[in-house]
C-alpha cells in the first residue's frame, strides 16, 4: 500500500477558500483576499470550484458549519449580482 504524503508547505499557507451558505440558501465561495469567489446552486459545485482554484492543495478549502450564515460581503451588491439573485430586475 502507498503512504499518505504530508505537505507542510500547503498547510503553512493556510485556508485560501471558505465555502458556506448565505441567508437565501445559495452556496457561497470566497477567497481570503476577497478577489475570487462566486454563488453556486449546490455544495458539490462550490467545493469543486474552490478545490480547482486552489490547485487541490490540502487544507486550502474550509467549509463552514450549516448553522453559520455566510456572505460575499459589502463588495458584492444586489446590482452587481443582477439576475443571479432572482430579483427580476435588470442590472
Amino acid at each position: 500500500m502507498g503512504r499518505a504524503v504530508f505537505n507542510a508547505e500547503a498547510n503553512a499557507r493556510g485556508i485560501r477558500f471558505t465555502v458556506g451558505r448565505d441567508a437565501q440558501g445559495r452556496w457561497v465561495v470566497s477567497d481570503r483576499d476577497g478577489l475570487v469567489g462566486g454563488l453556486f446552486t449546490d455544495r458539490a459545485a462550490a467545493v469543486h470550484f474552490a478545490m480547482f482554484e486552489s490547485d487541490h492543495e490540502p487544507g486550502a478549502v474550509c467549509c463552514v458549519p450549516d448553522m453559520v450564515t455566510f456572505s460575499l460581503g459589502p463588495v458584492v451588491t444586489e446590482r452587481a449580482l443582477g439576475p443571479a439573485i432572482g430579483t427580476g430586475r435588470k442590472a
